[in-house]
C-alpha cells in the first residue's frame, strides 16, 4: 500500500497528459504568455498573407505593368492634333514668258513673300487605314506686282486604306496579344499568390505540430520530475535502492534536452509564421486557431473532380491556353504580313481664294472649287520578302510549341493529382495505424504502472514505457499534420487551393 501511495501522483499525471481519446487539438503555448498577442483562424491568416505579403504584392505589381501595356497598344488609334506654321520667302528670275507680258518693267524677278498656317487631326481607323482632315491657310504677297496680300483656303481629308497587308482587324493585333500577355501576366501573380499561401500554411501546420510535440515532452519532463522525487523521497525512508533514483535521474536527463530542442522548434517555425505576413515584431505572440482543420477527416479526394476543378482553376493550365491564343493571333498576323501591300489612297479638298481671310474661308465652300483624286499603290518586295517569310515560319514553330507546352503541363497536373490523392489515402491508413499503436503504448504504460503499484515493476521500466508512449504520441501527431498536408498538396495540385480559403478570384475576365 505505501508504494501505491507514493506512485498515485505519477498514475494521476500520466491520466491527465495522456491522450486516451486521441491527439489532442488544443495549440499549448509553449512558453510564457507575450506581452500582446495576435490570434487568428486560419482563414483569417491566410487572407492576411494574401494581403501583407511582400512577394505577392510585388507579383501584382508586375500584372499591373502588364496592364498597362494594353493602352500602350490602344494608343495606336488615338488621334493627334498637328499644328503647324512657315514663314518664308521666295525670289526667282522671272521667265522669258512672264518678260514678254512686262516688255516696260525694271525688274526681272519675282519676290514673294508667304506665311502658312496648318492646322490638321490625324490618327488610324480600325479597319487598318490611316485618315488625314487637315485645314491650311496660305497668305502671300508678290512684291514685285504689288497687288497686295492674297489669302488662299484649304479645306482636306485624305484616307489611306489597306487592302492586303495590314487590313481589317490586323490592326489590332497588339492589342490583343497585349490582352493575353496580361492573362499570363495574371496566371503568374496567382502561381506566385498560391506558392505563398501553400507554404504560409504549411508552416501554420509545423508550428502546430512543433507546439503539440514540446507539450508532450513537457509534459514527460514533469513524469520524469515527480518520478524522480518520489524515488528520492523513499530512498530516503530506506524503502528503495540508490539505483532507483540513478534510473529515475538519467530519465530526466534524457528528456529535458529534448524539450530544449523542440523549444527552439517552436521559436523557428513561429518566425516563420511571421515572416508571411510581414510582421518582425517579436514582442508579439502569435496564435493559429487550427482545432477545426486539425479534427477535420472528412476529405475524399476523387481523382476526375480534381482534373475538372484542375482545368478550370489551375494557373500554369490557364496560362498555357492564354499562350496558344497569343499564338494563334501572332501566327495570322504573320499570314497577313507575307501579302504585298497594296494600299486604296483617296482626297478630297475645298480651295478658297479671296483678298481677306473671311473671304477665302467663305469662297471655299463654293463646290465649283474642289480638288480630289483617288488611287492605288502596289508595293511588291522583289526578293520575295525574307523578312515576313522568316516570321511567319517563327510564328508556326511557336504555335506547335504553345500546343506541346499545353500537352505537357496536362500530364503533369493528372500525374500530380494522381500522386496527391493516392498520398491522402494512403497518409490517412498510417494515422489509424499510429492511432492504434498509441492506444496499445497507453495500455502498455498502464499495466505497468499496475505492476509497479503492485511492486512487480520498477521506475526504469515505467519511464521506458512512458517514453515509448510519448514516441507514439509523437508519430501520431506528425501522421495527421502529414495528413493535412497531402490535401493541402491536393488543393494546390487542383488551383482550388485561393477558392478553399476565401480568397476571391477575378477568372471571368479570362477566356
Amino acid at each position: 500500500m505505501n508504494r501505491i501511495k507514493y506512485y498515485i501522483p505519477v498514475l494521476l499525471m500520466l491520466l491527465v497528459t495522456g491522450w486516451l481519446s486521441g491527439v489532442s487539438a488544443q495549440q499549448a503555448d509553449p512558453g510564457e504568455d507575450k506581452k500582446d498577442a495576435l490570434h487568428l483562424t486560419l482563414s483569417e491568416y491566410v487572407r492576411m498573407v494574401n494581403k501583407e505579403n511582400e512577394n505577392i504584392n510585388a507579383q501584382y505589381y508586375q500584372f499591373m505593368i502588364s496592364r498597362e501595356n494594353i493602352t500602350r497598344e490602344k494608343s495606336v488609334f488615338e488621334p493627334e492634333l498637328v499644328n503647324s506654321f512657315q514663314h518664308g520667302q521666295e525670289t526667282i528670275k522671272y521667265s522669258q514668258e512672264e518678260e514678254a507680258y512686262m516688255p516696260f518693267s525694271t525688274i526681272n524677278r519675282r519676290d514673294k513673300v508667304s506665311d502658312n498656317v496648318g492646322l490638321a487631326v490625324r490618327g488610324k481607323i480600325p479597319t487598318g487605314g490611316d485618315f488625314k482632315f487637315s485645314y491650311t491657310e496660305d497668305i502671300s504677297n508678290d512684291r514685285a506686282l504689288d497687288e497686295g496680300w492674297e489669302y488662299k483656303s484649304f479645306y482636306g481629308l485624305e484616307i489611306t486604306q489597306p487592302l492586303l497587308r495590314n487590313s481589317g482587324i490586323t490592326s489590332s493585333a497588339g492589342i490583343r496579344t497585349a490582352k493575353k500577355d496580361s492573362d499570363i501576366s495574371y496566371q503568374t501573380y496567382r502561381i506566385k499568390k498560391i506558392e505563398v499561401i501553400f507554404n504560409a500554411i504549411s508552416s501554420c501546420w509545423d508550428f502546430f505540430g512543433a507546439k503539440q510535440k514540446l507539450k508532450i515532452r513537457q509534459d514527460s519532463v514533469k513524469i520524469a520530475q515527480q518520478i524522480l522525487e518520489d524515488n528520492r523521497h523513499r530512498y530516503d525512508l530506506g524503502k528503495i535502492a540508490k539505483t532507483e533514483v540513478l534510473e529515475a535521474e538519467a530519465g530526466l536527463a534524457k528528456r529535458k534536452p529534448l524539450a530544449l530542442s523542440t523549444a527552439q522548434e517552436v521559436v523557428s517555425t513561429e518566425n516563420r509564421v511571421r515572416s508571411f505576413i510581414s510582421l518582425s515584431d517579436v514582442d508579439v505572440d502569435i496564435d493559429i486557431n487550427i482545432r477545426e482543420e486539425f479534427e477535420r477527416r472528412d476529405v475524399a479526394p476523387d481523382f476526375d473532380c480534381s482534373m475538372e476543378t484542375a482545368f478550370a482553376l489551375r494557373p500554369e493550365y490557364l496560362a498555357a491556353r492564354c499562350k496558344i491564343e497569343k499564338e494563334n493571333i501572332l501566327l495570322k498576323y504573320a499570314k497577313n504580313q507575307r501579302w504585298p501591300r497594296l494600299d486604296l489612297n483617296g482626297s478630297y479638298g475645298l480651295n478658297g481664294l479671296g483678298n481677306s481671310l473671311s473671304e477665302s474661308r467663305g469662297d471655299a465652300f463654293d463646290q465649283d472649287y474642289n480638288t480630289w483624286h483617288v488611287g492605288i499603290i502596289m508595293t511588291i518586295p522583289l526578293m520575295g520578302d525574307l523578312k515576313t517569310r522568316s516570321e511567319l515560319k517563327a510564328a508556326k514553330h511557336r504555335q506547335k510549341q504553345a500546343l506541346l507546352e499545353l500537352k505537357a503541363i496536362e500530364t503533369q497536373i493528372a500525374n500530380i493529382i494522381s500522386t496527391s490523392v493516392e498520398d491522402v489515402f494512403s497518409i490517412l491508413s498510417q494515422v489509424s495505424y499510429y492511432t492504434k499503436a498509441r492506444k496499445i503504448e497507453q495500455g502498455l504504460l498502464d499495466v505497468e504502472l499496475e505492476k509497479l503499484s503492485s511492486g512487480k515493476s520498477n521506475s526504469r521500466l515505467v519511464l521506458e514505457n512512458e517514453e515509448d508512449l510519448n514516441y507514439a504520441k509523437e508519430a501520431e501527431l506528425e501522421s495527421i499534420i502529414n495528413h493535412h498536408k497531402a490535401i493541402l498538396a491536393l488543393y494546390l495540385a487542383e488551383g482550388s487551393l485561393l477558392r478553399r480559403y476565401g480568397i476571391d478570384e477575378n477568372l471571368a475576365r479570362v477566356f
